[in-house]
């Protein structure tokens, strides 16, 4: 009875060994992990179907296999080691290393290896479990890489945390703050670096959060406490709920740009003062030059009213002394001759006395000649009687005759009288004009144009002698010599018009042209069409 008990308890136990074998079978081929089993010389004894899909070995492939099969040749060293650390009763945990697939790709594992023992505790193999850690490699190296290149960046970058912590610190960060990796990382960063911020911190971070970025200045301090500027960027990382993991700050050292940018604003202000000071004092000089030029104005408008009736004054005597002589000495003159002739009528007996009488007689003749010539000289008659043109040209025939100087006159048939002023103003020039021919050019022949249009009056002299040389020439036109010419230019300006003197080395050439619309008519001899009347002749 008893016997019959015990094997049925035996068989029992049995099956409850099978069952729990069955399922720790079923739960290692169900592993995601690849476990392999195999003896203390390599053999493999078992292969679950994550190793299978991992290695790409059948189960019936890799029982019985040396455990080689899967290990590369430059690997195989490792397994003597681990050997030896099993028969010690050693557990190997996390050991990461390199095997072959069936396809002879490699993988990056992570292995765990406990040693396998019998019901004496004798170490008789092994148990691994392998985990891919390929991807894992392959991120961290992508990782580094990417780390690598952050490092050869010339701006200070690293990460920080949700509670601002350091999780990365790049060279350049180190280089700019004077903190190395190991003494940053951990640390909170505005603590670390002291950071004064241009708002405050919550606006912007409520920023950040809602912009993903933020970008602005920021004050830091270096690991001695020097202050440092730099140009600061936000990138916000988030996980895949949305929550904020990370947040990548990137700065670039502006320090001495705003070092710079502080100098040229210093030196801008005190341009500005400088500019400022230089314009009130240019203001105030100007206001002292303007006053002066002013005056200098009124004073030349005074010399120039003075000047023009210095000539009007010389204008009226010469007219008055003309008369002088052509009334009062002519009339005298013509008595004596009247009286020197009863006198020789009475001395004509006595033929010494008769000689005398006949000399003075010519003698007063050339005497009375010369009168009426320096009378004409000085206001010629005819310019008030016939005009113009016969002024001028009875002024050219008595050059003629006391000159070698051969002088052309063409003046148009219709050109008509013009006010007193003008045709006074304009015989003057013509006569200084001919004078300066004869005294200075050496020219022989001189030319006069007289030409008349709706509004205006041109007079041109040319002579065909030696030219005027460029500084004297440039010395008449600045007024600055020649006092002829300088009459001659405030005649002409008294009238509005406009004088040239041109010179190209044969010849020189005078150009005046009046207004005739702008002439005064102030001469009292202007009729009511504005053209001068003839006097009458006087003695």
């Amino acid at each position: 009875m008893r016997a019959t008990t015990d094997a049925r308890r035996g068989g029992s136990q049995r099956n409850l060994v099978e069952r729990a074998g069955d399922l720790l079978a079923a739960i290692v081929d169900s592993s995601d992990d690849a476990i392999v089993s195999k003896t203390l010389d390599g053999v493999i004894t078992s292969w679950n179907r994550s190793a299978e899909r991992l290695f790409g070995y059948t189960r019936e492939e890799a029982v019985g296999q040396h455990i080689t099969l899967i290990i590369p040749e430059d690997r195989r060293d490792e397994e003597v080691k681990i050997v030896e650390r099993l028969r010690r009763g050693e557990r190997v945990d996390h050991f990461e290393t390199v095997r072959v697939r069936k396809d002879g790709t490699l993988l990056d594992l992570s292995l765990t290896i406990s040693p396998v023992k019998d019901a004496a505790g004798r170490v008789v193999g092994a148990s691994k479990v392998a985990r891919d850690v390929t991807e894992r490699k392959q991120v961290e190296q992508a990782l580094a890489e990417r780390a690598r290149l952050l490092d050869l960046s010339n701006d200070a970058i690293f990460v920080r945390d949700a509670a601002d912590r350091i999780t990365y610190w790049n060279q350049s960060a180190s280089a700019l703050y004077g903190y190395s990796r190991g003494e940053a990382v951990g640390r909170v960063s505005h603590e670390l670096l002291r950071t004064e911020f241009p708002e405050p911190l919550e606006r912007i971070t409520e920023q950040l959060d809602q912009d993903n970025r933020w970008t602005g200045e920021l004050i830091h301090r270096h690991k001695d406490g020097s202050r440092i500027v730099v140009a600061s960027r936000w990138a916000l990382d988030r996980d895949d709920r949305g929550h904020q993991e990370r947040v990548l700050e990137t700065n670039n050292d502006i320090t001495q740009q705003k070092l710079n940018e502080k100098a040229l604003r210093e030196s801008e202000e005190r341009l500005r003062t400088l500019s400022d000071e230089l314009e009130i004092q240019v203001r105030s000089r100007t206001q002292e030059l303007e006053q002066l030029n002013a005056e200098i104005l009124q004073q030349s408008e005074q010399l120039r009213e003075l000047s023009n009736r210095l000539l009007n004054t010389q204008d009226d005597e010469r007219r008055r002394m003309a008369r002088e002589l052509h009334d009062s000495a002519g009339q005298l003159i013509t008595v004596l001759g009247m009286n020197l002739a009863g006198i020789a009528q009475r001395v004509g007996q006595n033929p010494s006395l008769s000689e005398t009488a006949e000399d003075t007689q010519n003698l007063l003749q050339q005497l009375s000649r010369e009168i009426r010539t320096t009378s004409y000289l000085l206001h010629p008659p005819l310019l008030d009687e016939n005009g113009l043109s016969q002024a001028i040209h009875w002024y050219m025939q008595g050059l003629k005759e006391r000159t070698d100087l051969d002088i052309e006159l063409s003046v148009p048939e219709n050109f008509g009288r013009l006010p007193a002023d003008l045709e006074l103003t304009i015989f003057r020039i013509v006569q200084e004009g001919l004078t300066n021919i004869h005294r200075h050019s050496g020219s022989k022949t001189a030319t006069i144009r007289l030409a008349r249009s709706a509004d205006s009056v041109l007079l041109k002299i040319e002579d065909h002698g030696k030219g005027i040389s460029p500084e004297k020439l440039a010395a008449l036109r600045a007024q600055r010599t020649g006092v002829g010419i300088t009459g001659m230019r405030e005649r002409v300006r008294h009238l509005k018009g406009v004088m040239d003197i041109q010179s190209n080395g044969t010849g020189a050439t005078i150009s005046v042209t009046f207004p005739v619309a702008m002439i005064p008519a102030s001469n009292p001899t202007l009729g009511s069409d504005g053209v001068a009347q003839p006097l009458k002749a006087a003695g």
